[in-house]
């Protein structure tokens, strides 16, 4: 039974939610639930901060959206029988999802054109299924009791698929099909080890499939240790395949809701192809094309999905005006990088406006001024150590630049010059110094890569013959690859004035002194062979003419 989620707050009503307080974004993005189980702390997407300023993106080419694996058995007619089930079995009203029309893989397009903030879709809060659906089935509700929401609902899914026709919610679990071996959870370790050699989520993905291995042993356990209230024959469905399966599933198909705080699985809405969100402080249209967006045969229309207090439904709402004809997206609403995408979908968003990487910085615990410094970072908010920071292709990242040039001050009267909200240098040296570290970072996650270059995925990606999973490895190495090439370029840019490097503001160096103190520096190692040079040259006589004034040109050689 479909959960009543009305609560005093006129939110989604969630009975076991462990959702965190705190926000998932700087700009007010959605936050993800926290939660005891040793699976699901690892499902939700990375925190991301606001780096760098907020200035809009150039317009991305637009390009479809993939459909995840988990909604590419999804074909029309199934479509449109879950649109009609909801209708006329369930009270849909008729209006609600009229926009958009559903083709075959989950496709979406608009039918009509439609303003910004026009709703596309519009689901009634007893039709979403919540962790309310899954503490109301007697068979997986005591198994799903004190894990994560994703846990429960893979568990009620396994549980409805098991069931088949005879399921209340057979029409919609028709457009859940399986995930398929191609979702990252079930490749193997070998896989994983292989196509995303150098990627930094390969160890994340490995750390997942083990966990969720270790998620099935653990509720196996539970129904073997307690035989009366957990008959073996009542959960022969739940096999080791079959959940981790649905878990892929879910991952794929599940959307959070901000304003309820909770997971959901809403039925139309989770057909909607997702892709990622741009940077904070970037109008959501920008993923879906643009100023491409709504013209015909061009971009896609772009949706905001969350949960409306005055309508009681999960809606998905249009952030711009588009035409109809255009292909209809939802925006994640996690604002996960593509690598987090990845792992939760299968799938990677080759024009992800808002992509980003994750560097981690440290203060060094030898430096005299440790104690004060980590006083200070965590008044702030941070850590002294491995602290995380997001680095996004338009932008150089000013909160890791701050914290590296607070890290590296060497004077007492320096830690307070250093700003968090402004890009103000320190001094020269310490701007050289910490510019050369994020270089060679960028050199060091370059050089796990089997190849270092960009070329390496884009000639494979032109192969034939690849297979599903050659396929989005490849495509997410390059994503990742073209933001630490960005980082790199940037970083380039700001150390040609200290280095010397002609720029387009003229030859003239305005740290020519600074140099001078740094070559100096570099070159003390050729200081001994220079001096034995000179002691040869004045054993040989090299300087008797010029002693005895030789000047050449016939001219004295004396002032």
């Amino acid at each position: 039974m479909a959960s009543a989620m009305v609560s005093a707050s006129a939110s989604l009503r969630v009975a076991v939610v462990t959702a965190p307080a705190s926000s998932r974004r700087a700009a007010g993005a959605a936050a993800a639930p926290t939660t005891s189980s040793p699976l699901s702390s690892r499902l939700a997407g990375r925190p991301r901060r606001s780096g760098g300023h907020s200035s809009l993106l150039a317009p991305p080419s637009a390009a479809p959206a993939a459909a995840a694996p988990a909604m590419a058995g999804v074909d029309q007619t199934t479509a449109r029988e879950l649109l009609a089930w909801l209708t006329v079995e369930k009270g849909l009203p008729s209006g609600a999802a009229n926009a958009v029309s559903f083709g075959d893989g989950g496709k979406a397009t608009l039918v009509n054109d439609v303003r910004a903030g026009e709703p596309l879709i519009e689901i009634p809060q007893n039709l979403a299924v919540t962790s309310v659906d899954v503490t109301d089935s007697p068979i997986v509700s005591g198994l799903a009791a004190g894990r994560g929401e994703l846990i429960g609902l893979s568990l009620w899914l396994c549980h409805e698929r098991y069931k088949g026709r005879l399921s209340d919610w057979a029409p919609y679990i028709a457009t859940l099909p399986a995930a398929g071996p191609n979702h990252p959870l079930l490749w193997s370790p070998a896989d994983i080890s292989k196509l995303l050699q150098g990627s930094p989520i390969a160890a994340e993905a490995l750390s997942r499939a083990a966990a969720a291995e270790e998620e099935y042993n653990s509720i196996r356990a539970v129904i073997q240790s307690d035989p009366a209230n957990y008959p073996a024959d009542a959960y022969t469905f739940l096999t080791k395949a079959a959940f981790l399966d649905a878990l892929a599933t879910v991952l794929a198909r599940a959307v959070w809701l901000n304003a309820a705080n909770c997971y959901a699985m809403v039925p139309l809405i989770d057909l909607l192809p997702l892709v990622g969100a741009p940077p904070p402080g970037v109008n959501p249209a920008v993923a879906g094309g643009g100023t491409a967006a709504g013209k015909m045969g061009l971009g896609a229309a772009a949706c905001v999905v969350d949960y409306d207090a005055a309508t009681e439904c999960v809606s998905a709402v249009c952030t711009a005006e588009c035409r109809q004809t255009v292909a209809v997206t939802v925006v994640d609403p996690l604002a996960r990088n593509n690598g987090e995408l990845f792992l939760a979908t299968g799938c990677v968003d080759s024009s992800h406006s808002g992509d980003f990487m994750m560097f981690s910085a440290s203060t060094t615990t030898t430096d005299r001024l440790y104690t004060a410094k980590t006083q200070i970072l965590e008044g702030m908010g941070m850590s002294a150590d491995n602290q995380q920071f997001p680095v996004f292709a338009d932008r150089m990242p000013l909160q890791l630049l701050a914290y590296m040039r607070f890290a590296r001050v060497q004077e007492p009267s320096e830690l307070m010059t250093v700003s968090f909200e402004e890009d103000r240098i320190v001094s020269p040296m310490n701007e050289y110094e910490v510019l050369q570290l994020l270089m060679g970072d960028c050199r060091v996650l370059l050089g796990e890569y089997e190849s270092s270059s960009e070329e390496f995925e884009l000639l494979q990606l032109k192969e034939k013959g690849l297979t599903e999973r050659q396929i989005s490895a490849a495509r997410l190495r390059l994503s990742e690859k073209k933001l630490i090439n960005a980082t790199t370029t940037a970083v380039r840019r700001r150390l040609a004035p200290i280095r010397g490097i002609p720029t387009k503001q003229g030859l003239e160096d305005p740290n020519a002194d600074l140099i001078e103190i740094f070559d100096a520096i570099e070159n003390l190692p050729n200081k001994p062979k220079e001096m034995f040079n000179e002691f040869q040259k004045w054993a040989r006589g090299d300087y008797e003419e010029k002693n005895r004034g030789g000047g050449g040109k016939g001219k004295s050689g004396c002032s």
